[in-house]
């Protein structure tokens, strides 16, 4: 930074803080004796460690001593061999020489903040406030994965004091292991990153080790484990219906931890003409949820433990720690970091069983980095709200989930469809909701469409389509909050359509079309005895409302726009071709 005189004068005044360090300089001749190397290089490495800050060399009390330009010249050599020769990783100070509205000369030192953890003769320091602090394992071990300082990172590999190979149950550990290193289990379990040398060379169990191949890994590691409790009201003070504390294995935590909150939460139901149900969470969101709680918390965090939290309008997951690897709350749905790197690994290879919630998948975790987009996307699909992550104090991920309704609210709703304020009939309507299920009704003579719903407070989305008009999309549309009016725009010599299960037929087109958007939102096109245009290879990728030439067997051709894909179903839109539109 670029400090005025009166900047500094202002901060001698005021005394040292948490960016400002002050140092009186004793010199024999021009040889700088005081303070010791080792205390410079500690303070210095302090800054680095924290946020970065200053050191004006040649004051203390609020005096300015002063140097001559030879002692200047020596200190700023020292101050150079200091931060080359004694702090790891060496650090690039910024030394300035200034001098005071007087003319009294001095240095002005500005250190940057660290790009990794530095360490310095008399170990590893950080700055609180106007003095430095040494740094505790725990805290160097989150400063040094903060700033991906891969020596540190892998928390989950490192040894844990008084255990060894012996420490491990093999029932445990055994189905971890292939034929080939089940003949040499010591080996294998070092490979997978349960078992470790430590500084002795004394074979020990990692924390990852500990964390899934021990029965009570809460005896070595105090708070692995997860406090589950259900509260009678949308507070801690109402009261509890159910707790736990949920120890173990973390495979076995992960699935006693999901059995506690389906056997917790509310679940209604409607028949429609069969029963359906209506629970407050997706059983996938909290699988997911609590899998990336248990595998990405900070296990270093001593004090604290998972805790999962039922009230009444809302699931809370609590997970010790900040978030890895400068990955931030904004990008965590299409953006994956590991804190634990051993456990995530182990955790591809375990199997699910039976876990509801689950689904189809045969391990714990089988594709990284889908857990948040699918804990997103299916809560807002039951409930019609999306959960929020939120960091407190750079220490602590808390999810809250809300809870969908479980009470039945069926109405019959009214959309009405116009074209210039005359009724527009036969117009095909259909209701999405979050979940993707539908609703499909045909206006009558008057614009209007009648349509009976099982709930009428979540966020719809409705397609309208039919011949002479534009594919009309209405987003976020609450039928609680009103009659859903309809302008229907023009499109001479075309109109649209709506397939509601994935695909279907254009009016004067021989040929099934079949649009389909992937889970990473990608939108794709098949045809069947239709080519695109003129013939690009299958599946053609689009974006939505990109006009596509597609031609059929009898050489009839029309421009389609896919209007929108939600689900499987799509609004497709289609006009005559012209050759115009090739240019």
């Amino acid at each position: 930074m670029n400090f005025s005189d009166e900047d500094i004068r202002r901060q001698i005044r005021l005394g040292e803080d948490s960016h400002w360090e002050f140092k009186e300089i004793g010199f024999a001749g021009n040889v700088p004796r005081s303070p010791r190397r080792d205390d410079i290089a500690d303070e210095l490495a302090a800054f680095a460690n924290t946020d970065g800050g200053v050191v004006l060399c040649g004051t203390d009390s609020g005096d300015v001593q002063g140097m001559s330009r030879e002692q200047m010249n020596a200190l700023e050599r020292l101050l150079v061999e200091v931060c080359t020769d004694m702090i790891i990783p060496p650090i690039r100070p910024v030394v300035l020489r200034r001098e005071t509205d007087k003319g009294v000369p001095f240095l002005l030192v500005e250190v940057p903040q660290g790009h990794t953890q530095h360490d310095s003769p008399g170990g590893s320091y950080h700055r609180v406030g106007s003095s430095k602090r040494r740094m505790t394992s725990d805290e160097r071990l989150r400063l040094a994965q903060q700033r991906g300082q891969a020596r540190f990172l892998w928390f989950d590999k490192q040894p844990v004091e008084g255990t060894g190979f012996g420490s491990l149950d093999e029932s445990l550990w055994k189905p971890l292991l292939s034929t080939v290193g089940a003949a040499d289990p010591e080996s294998a379990l070092e490979r997978l990153g349960l078992l470790t040398s430590d500084e002795n060379g004394i074979i020990r169990a990692t924390v990852a080790g500990v964390l899934l191949c021990c029965h009570s890994p809460e005896e070595s590691l105090p708070n692995a484990c997860i406090t589950a409790t259900c509260y009678r009201g949308a507070d801690r003070s109402s009261g509890q219906i159910d707790s736990q504390t949920i120890t173990g294995p973390l495979n076995r935590q992960i699935t006693e931890a999901v059995a506690f909150a389906v056997r917790n939460m509310r679940v209604g139901a409607y028949k429609n003409p069969a029963r359906t149900d209506l629970p407050q969470y997706s059983e996938a969101a909290l699988f997911e949820a609590i899998v990336n709680a248990v595998v990405h918390r900070d296990y270093s965090i001593r004090g604290s433990r998972i805790r999962l939290s039922m009230f009444a309008d809302r699931l809370e997951i609590n997970s010790p720690g900040g978030l890895p690897n400068n990955l931030i709350i904004d990008s965590m749905d299409v953006c994956q970091s590991t804190r634990n790197e051993a456990l995530a690994s182990i955790f591809g290879r375990i199997p699910v069983g039976e876990i509801q919630g689950s689904g189809d998948r045969q391990f714990f975790m089988e594709r990284r980095g889908d857990g948040v987009p699918i804990i997103l996307r299916e809560t807002e699909a039951l409930s019609g709200k999306i959960p929020e992550y939120q960091l407190i104090d750079d220490s602590d991920l808390v999810l809250t989930i809300p809870a969908a309704p479980t009470e039945v609210t069926p109405a019959t709703t009214v959309i009405i469809c116009r074209h210039r304020g005359v009724p527009a009939p036969g117009v095909e309507l259909l209701a999405l909701f979050p979940n993707k299920t539908w609703k499909s009704a045909t206006t009558d003579e008057n614009g209007e469409a009648r349509i009976n719903l099982h709930s009428t407070h979540l966020p719809m989305t409705v397609f309208g389509a039919s011949t002479g008009y534009a594919g009309h999309l209405e987003s976020d549309w609450v039928p609680a909050q009103g009659t859903l009016a309809i302008e229907m725009q023009s499109l001479p010599d075309g109109g649209a359509v709506i397939f509601p299960e994935a695909n279907g037929y254009l009016p004067g087109l021989s040929g099934r079309l079949n649009p389909k958007r992937d889970t990473r939102d990608r939108a794709y096109l098949y045809a069947s005895n239709i080519t695109i245009n003129e013939g690009k290879q299958q599946p053609v990728h689009f974006m939505l409302g990109e006009d596509l030439r597609l031609t059929d067997a009898a050489g009839s051709e029309m421009m389609v726009r896919i209007v929108a894909i939600i689900g499987r179903a799509a609004l497709v839109e289609y006009r005559p071709y012209s050759k115009g539109d090739g240019k």
